[in-house]
């Protein structure tokens, strides 16, 4: 019964700790290795200073995949994400180091897809780009049948017209 105790709370000890750091991790040509090898496994890096995680990445078969976030010095989230076979997907958040939204971006496929939002430090909401298969989509509506170049830093932002009333 003892042993039993013993082993039980071994296992949870072992199973609470922090992932293991991404040490040897190399990324060529697109894969991912690790001392080598075809990487597949979690792991996070951590700041040499005071321990705390900096980012957690999960890989597949040498691709990116699976959960990924990253944090400010402070300990805040700054950004969590999803992978898939290498490609981002899913709906994809980023903070300001406040806690509050800075940005809500959905990907389809790795391509930048739905309606992205920007928000200020406080919470609101400054700005809403659409986008369709990787391509920034202008609803004339929108815009009052101006032609407005948008812009969104760290992008380059190729958009097309959309008339809402074609088919």
């Amino acid at each position: 019964m003892i042993r039993l105790l013993i082993l039980s709370l071994t296992l949870l000890i072992i199973s609470c700790s922090q992932p293991e750091a991404c040490i040897d991790i190399k990324v060529i040509n697109g894969v991912v290795y690790k001392k080598g090898e075809i990487y597949t496994g979690k792991c996070s890096y951590y700041d040499d200073n005071n321990g705390k995680t900096i980012s957690s990445h999960e890989y597949n078969k040498g691709k990116f995949h699976g959960k990924w976030k990253f944090f400010y010095p402070n300990g805040q989230l700054e950004t969590i994400g999803n992978f898939d076979n290498g490609l981002r997907v899913c709906t994809w958040f980023y903070y300001y180091s406040n806690g509050n939204k800075s940005q809500i971006s959905i990907y389809d496929k790795g391509k930048k897809n739905g309606i992205w939002k920007v928000y200020d430090e406080n919470g609101n909401l400054t700005f809403e780009q659409e986008w369709s298969e990787g391509v920034a989509v202008i609803d004339t509506n929108r815009l009052k049948n101006d032609y407005q170049d948008i812009k969104i830093d760290g992008y380059d932002v190729k958009p097309i017209l959309v008339n809402p009333n074609s088919d």
